[in-house]
């Protein structure tokens, strides 16, 4: 991979300490703007498209696809812009889970995590309600019909009615991006690191749900968080898109998090 490709859909900006953004299924780097508004003048900020998102590469082997793909592509381009430096990390929904894998496997690189209600369904007990509603859920999108997939998926994460409303364009884009979730989907299913191994990961953490998400993202949420040595849980009046929907209420507590 030659350093053009490797730095396609990576967004650097201002000078300091690395903080890593990575952004949520069906959605793109553009996601955090306004925290990498308040994080430039202070940090080094790394902002990221997962692959086959925005402007990033897409994924070269469907079928072959896990996250190590995209946690490899992620390393190389921090190691490129920051070398060997240690950095914070913020993740929303898959792309929490996608930070969380990071930081695992990487414990003595990370500052800080921040996670939004990080989907990594894969911990959540085999045939429990929880784990049958995420499997059918990653079933029900898993269709030929992206316009309707991206309608169960959208309207799941939000609420009833929220693709139909949308523009034309925004719908358009979505359905084309469609078969990507079902390779996040792929990738958070099929991980294996245990609730256990959470312990391990002695970095502060915030730890953000949304009053109003599904109980299936707060619950794994709640979870996860119960197994960190070092967390704090913050709450907010936000469903589970709540840093797209309220930025303004969440960006600005994940950069005072790391501040501090």
């Amino acid at each position: 991979m030659t350093i053009n490709n490797l730095l396609k859909g990576a967004y650097i900006s201002g000078q300091g300490t690395p903080v890593v953004l990575l952004h949520s299924s069906l959605s793109s780097a553009r996601q955090w703007q306004p925290l990498v508004k308040l994080l430039e003048p202070h940090y080094l900020v790394i902002n990221i498209d997962l692959l086959s998102y925005g402007n990033a590469e897409k994924v070269a082997d469907e079928l072959n696809y896990n996250f190590d793909v995209e946690i490899n592509r992620i390393k190389k381009i921090i190691t490129h812009v920051a070398q060997h430096q240690s950095f914070h990390l913020v993740g929303h929904s898959c792309g929490g889970a996608i930070a969380l894998k990071l930081a695992i496997e990487n414990p003595e690189k990370i500052l800080s995590l921040s996670l939004y209600e990080p989907v990594a369904f894969h911990l959540l007990e085999q045939s429990s309600d929880a784990r049958m509603l995420a499997d059918n859920f990653a079933n029900k999108v898993n269709i030929d019909d992206r316009y309707q997939a991206a309608e169960i998926f959208t309207d799941f994460w939000n609420k009833t009615g929220f693709f139909k409303a949308l523009p034309q364009k925004v719908q358009d884009i979505m359905a084309r991006d469609m078969p990507k979730v079902s390779l996040d989907f792929k990738g958070l299913i099929s991980e294996k690191y245990t609730l256990t191994d959470l312990s391990g990961l002695t970095c502060k953490v915030l730890m953000m749900t949304g009053e109003h998400s599904p109980e299936l993202s707060q619950s794994l949420a709640n979870q996860i968080k119960a197994n960190l040595p070092n967390v704090e849980h913050q709450r907010f009046p936000t469903g589970h898109m709540g840093p797209v929907s309220h930025s303004g209420l969440i960006h600005p507590a994940i950069a005072r998090f790391i501040a501090d």
